[in-house]
């Protein structure tokens, strides 16, 4: 198990697969973490029982081993999951409402004038 993923619960579902989920109590979105070999798959989920069919990058993003470029830039397994999870968390705290915006307003209230 990684030892900086600790604010939420690991499961063990099979042998060679580990599942970490991360809700914050009272919250409704949160984050899962499934560890499968050097694949990971790292979402941001509405609820513990969560499933997704085909999510948006913004919701679900698999982090592989690094390639041989990243390796000689040092860049590290460890370094791109740390950055998708502080990635996800973002997205799960802006889903309960809070201070993160994840960029520009779209839908009904947005009132720019496009010509």
């Amino acid at each position: 198990m990684i030892k900086w993923l600790d604010r939420g619960k690991w499961t063990r579902p099979t042998d060679k697969m580990a599942v970490y989920t991360e809700i914050e109590p009272g919250k409704r979105w949160g984050i899962r973490v499934t560890l499968l070999g050097d694949f990971a798959r790292v979402e941001a989920i509405d609820g513990e029982k969560c499933s997704w069919y085909k999510p948006g990058p913004e919701l679900s993003k698999d982090v592989k081993a690094p390639s041989l470029l990243e390796r000689l830039r040092g860049v590290t397994f460890d370094d791109k999951l740390r950055a998708e999870v502080e990635a996800k968390r973002k997205v799960a705290a802006a889903r309960n409402g809070g201070f993160f915006n994840l960029g520009p307003p779209v839908g009904p209230e947005r009132t720019e004038r496009r010509d």
